[in-house]
């Protein structure tokens, strides 16, 4: 009991320091081991990401599973080769749906970084729904993203779905083993669907499905006909890649891994260890 109190008085104490900790962390003056003396109620508060020429707030939730990584080492590790790529076409998109928004984090970078442009943010797991609504409020972004509470598949209607206790692992599948959660009854769109429905004509998407990326460009043939995104998806050992590789070629696309060397071009989508995400273009007409 008294080394709890003791615990909690220098964690007050040290309460003040908690913005120069993360500022200087994300920056790189402060080395991640400091992480552990830190106490973790700082990492359950509001923050600032820092990037270059920009910063944003984060409201991170105790189902937050980005939010530790977030305050101690911003974009400076986490998705260190793939930010970068993303935060270049948020820049350039006027319309961007972000399929498996999670938290919000792309959204909210998205938002910051372009002030022109519209999100459509999709994430079926109702408490990470909720922690993305709240960082797009707080961040004052409620006008240009309009957040949708479903999953995106090849069909309209209704789908169990594996709601993990890991909010950045839930999926269509619910037969995985060793990830713990509960099983839920979800609405399922079509990509095409919510985009005529909205009126939006998107020229980028994010897709990070776990896994179910096929499923969602199944569901997208007029949107990749019509208005031809660019694409930033995640594949990992174990996933359909033959699937989005076909999907995509149908469409005239070409393939880009994005690596710590940078965007490499590749005839086909495959899994590749620590670079599962790949840029996805269509060859001009």
């Amino acid at each position: 009991m008294r080394k709890t109190l003791r615990a909690f008085g220098l964690a007050r104490l040290m309460h003040p320091c908690r913005g120069i900790v993360t500022w200087a962390s994300q920056r790189g003056f402060m080395s991640y081991s400091i992480a552990k003396h830190v106490p973790w109620s700082w990492v359950l508060e509001p923050f600032t990401i820092y990037g270059r020429g920009w910063k944003c707030r984060w409201f991170p939730t105790e189902s937050d599973a980005l939010g530790h990584r977030l305050f101690f080492t911003g974009l400076r590790v986490w998705e260190k080769e793939t930010s970068p790529v993303m935060l270049e076409e948020m820049r350039r998109a006027r319309c961007a749906v972000d399929v498996g928004a999670n938290c919000g984090i792309y959204t909210v970078l998205g938002c910051t970084v372009n002030p022109e442009v519209r999100v459509v943010a999709i994430e079926p797991v109702p408490k990470a729904c909720a922690a993305l609504e709240n960082n797009v409020r707080q961040n004052g972004y409620d006008s240009r993203v309009t957040v949708l509470n479903i999953a995106l598949g090849d069909f309209d209607g209704m789908v169990s779905f594996h709601e993990a206790e890991d909010s950045t692992v839930s999926s269509l599948a619910v037969h995985r083993k060793g990830r713990r959660g509960k099983i839920i009854e979800i609405r399922c769109r079509t990509l095409d669907s919510v985009v005529e429905e909205l009126k939006i004509e998107p020229d980028f998407l994010k897709i990070d499905v776990e896994g179910f990326e096929h499923l969602v460009l199944g569901g997208a043939s007029q949107v990749l006909t019509k208005f031809r995104p660019c694409i930033i998806l995640e594949v990992i050992h174990g996933e359909p890649a033959a699937a989005i590789t076909g999907a995509l070629s149908r469409y005239g696309y070409r393939f880009q891994n994005i690596t710590d060397r940078g965007l490499e071009t590749r005839s086909e989508i495959v899994p590749v260890k620590d670079c599962p995400n790949w840029r996805c273009s269509p060859n001009p007409h």
